[in-house]
């Protein structure tokens, strides 16, 4: 008995084949991201390691600086405080002294003696609005000398930056140097199981075409692939990745095309038996591709929108016989060895017995 052919299995068994490939590979995906954050964690290179190893004696006077400058701020604020006290007290002394003074002008007007605590409450009021005057004036001069030095320390810190940044630099480059040789360590360490499982994936999908479960070869290599590239976009430089991603893409185009050439010029057997089916449904030869005139299909003519077939009444078109191909002279229905009733020549089972019969074009 001749072998049976794969089964395609139903719409429904195929959506999902397809449905359930797409969800393993962004699980797969998922686990390898995974795996990816986890080597991520690995400690680096700190950079204030490299910049403790040189002299300290720029970095101590420009921390000198700020905290001067942490202090002015703050004697600053609190000369403002006192200089609105100040204010608030020189007020209050000031509206003290305009009420005793009306008061006294009243009297005078009056011809009457003002009563003496009057009077010693306005030497009072004027006691403490002069008193008031002479700290306030203080506490300006005092916020006026706080600004004056918070800009001065202001343009030190600045000057004092740049000596501590031009310092720094040979550190700087170090540790420049020792974190690029990280980045690539941890890039080789992520590519460990990544690379070889895509490899490996890959040489599964090629090795086992035919297998059933090739879907899941390639939800591997899929999901490898995927994260491969990510690593490499994520460590390696821009300038060198770009040319890595097109590399890729151009052996990826010119394996298909190189595929497709292949099946195109010498195509396998399971696809050129599947064109062989596909036209005799369509009463095409698989050859050259002229219209099958065969028994009832003798009177067919072909329009734009496919085959006419007429009434025809007669049997003599129907009866059973050996065709060939009048455009290029492929024995397209022939005799079987077996049942030596007549079948389809290049296909490989007879229609009427099911013994396999051998077709020249696919051996």
């Amino acid at each position: 008995m001749a072998k049976n052919l794969e089964s395609k299995g139903t719409f429904w068994q195929r959506l999902q084949s397809i449905s359930l490939t797409l969800i393993l590979a962004l699980l797969l995906i998922w686990f390898f991201d995974f795996l990816r954050y986890d080597v991520s964690d690995l400690e680096g290179p700190d950079e204030q390691g490299f910049i403790g190893a040189l002299d300290q004696g720029p970095q101590e006077q420009l921390d000198d600086l700020l905290a001067q400058q942490r202090e002015n701020s703050r004697e600053l604020q609190r000369n403002r405080n006192l200089q609105q006290d100040y204010k608030a007290s020189k007020e209050n002394a000031r509206q003290v002294m305009e009420e005793i003074s009306a008061l006294h002008r009243l009297s005078i007007e009056q011809s009457l003696q003002p009563p003496e605590e009057d009077v010693l409450a306005l030497a009072d009021a004027r006691s403490r609005f002069l008193s008031s005057q002479e700290k306030l004036e203080a506490a300006n001069i005092a916020v006026t000398e706080s600004n004056s030095r918070d800009f001065e320390l202001t343009d030190d810190i600045r000057n004092q930056r740049m000596v501590v940044s031009n310092h720094n630099i040979p550190a700087r480059v170090k540790f420049s140097a020792a974190y690029d040789s990280h980045r690539l360590m941890l890039a080789f360490y992520k590519l460990g199981i990544p690379l070889p499982m895509f490899l490996l994936a890959a040489w599964l999908v090629k090795r086992h075409r035919r297998s059933p479960y090739r879907p899941i070869f390639f939800a591997l290599l899929v999901a490898t692939f995927w994260e491969v590239g990510v690593i490499a976009f994520e460590h390696f430089p821009r300038d060198y990745f770009k040319y890595i991603a097109i590399g890729v893409a151009i052996l990826i185009v010119g394996m298909f095309l190189k595929f497709t050439l292949r099946n195109l010029s010498t195509p396998p057997k399971d696809l050129l038996l599947r064109r062989y089916r596909e036209s005799y449904e369509k009463c095409r030869c698989p050859r050259c591709d002229f219209p099958i005139r065969r028994g009832i299909m003798r009177d067919v003519f072909w329009g734009k929108k496919g085959p006419h077939l007429p009434n025809i009444a007669e049997t003599k078109h129907q009866e059973e016989s050996s065709y060939c191909c009048p455009s290029c002279g492929t024995d397209l229905f022939g005799e079987c060895d077996s049942c030596q009733k007549i079948t389809h020549s290049l296909l490989p089972n007879c229609e009427n017995c099911g013994i396999a019969t051998p077709v020249e074009s696919l051996e």
